[in-house]
């Protein structure tokens, strides 16, 4: 079943509760993901056996690293990205096409299939969220 159909399906709650998954995030480096490289300020978690592509992307202490570390990217689905700073602040810059943003307080993207995109941290501490609704790679 696809993901799309578990999402927009009519069943009882008592047959989605049969459905419920609970799943660890477990380390998984930026690098293992195309288009990616590990940078010291970023621990990664993935949602391995999730239904859907869920990464979480703790960011801490992170200065100007001088380097871009995702490199301009497309998927097949959707995907969403939640940028959550700590207190401190968090800043990430993204392109969305032909278009950059610099963001730096909690907001929610949302990226349509096949749209170039990269994200890539400035400075702070907190969280970058990235779901997608697709099972293929990078493109």
């Amino acid at each position: 079943m696809t993901t799309m159909s578990l999402l927009t399906r009519s069943t009882s709650a008592e047959e989605r509760l049969d459905e419920a998954i609970v799943c660890a995030n477990v380390p998984s480096p930026l690098s293992s993901v195309a288009f990616h490289q590990d940078v010291e300020c970023i621990r990664r978690f993935f949602a391995a056996g999730f239904p859907v592509h869920l990464a979480v992307h703790r960011v801490d202490s992170a200065e100007a690293a001088g380097r871009d570390y995702t490199a301009l990217h497309t998927h097949e689905g959707p995907e969403i990205n939640l940028i959550l700073p700590d207190p401190t602040g968090l800043e990430y810059r993204l392109e969305l096409g032909s278009r950059v943003h610099h963001v730096t307080e909690s907001t929610s993207i949302w990226i349509p299939p096949g749209v170039p995109h990269s994200a890539n941290v400035v400075r702070g501490s907190g969280y970058l969220i990235a779901v997608r609704f697709d099972h293929g790679g990078a493109t």
